[in-house]
């Protein structure tokens, strides 16, 4: 499927919902050997995704319960299996980098998708200060703990 029509056609479920209006795309994920697209939405309270496996439901999308949201395993996990990040939105990117602050190293199982997503952090100049400006917020910069580590590694 053209990822670009699938896009649109859950930016026009969203809005069209009245369950769900308000929820935004968080991040898209594509597996680029067969093109499949992983998809979360989500607003303040509540997240739905859109998978391969979620076609086969009644309305197409599952609910991500929130005491089960684990970046870990809906995230990095998707990295770890070779899948390409396509988009991720500012609040997605202030939400991981606090996670990763406070749940690296002992706590976070997926360290090669973490190296993925900080290696996709510095290609597209996902920065501190561009965090905090588009989430008018006061991220920690977790770059500081992985410029670290590579020195200590060298």
């Amino acid at each position: 499927m053209d990822l670009d029509k699938k896009i649109n056609e859950i930016k026009f479920f969203l809005k069209n919902s009245e369950e769900h209006y308000g929820k935004e795309i968080e991040y898209i994920l594509v597996n680029p050997k067969n093109k499949d697209v992983y998809i979360l939405c989500a607003d303040g309270d509540e997240a739905i995704e859109f998978t391969p496996y979620t076609k086969s439901l009644p309305n197409g999308y599952s609910y991500v319960p929130e005491y089960d949201y684990n970046f870990d395993y809906y995230f990095l996990n998707h990295l770890e299996n070779n899948l390409k990040i396509t988009y991720i939105s500012w609040n997605t990117h202030n939400g991981m980098w606090n996670s990763i602050n406070e749940l690296y190293p002992n706590e976070i199982n997926c360290k090669i998708g973490l190296k993925k997503y900080i290696d996709y952090c510095k290609k597209n100049n996902i920065t501190k200060e561009k965090i905090d400006k588009f989430t008018d917020s006061n991220v920690p910069n977790i770059m500081t703990l992985f410029n670290k580590q590579r020195e200590e590694e060298r």
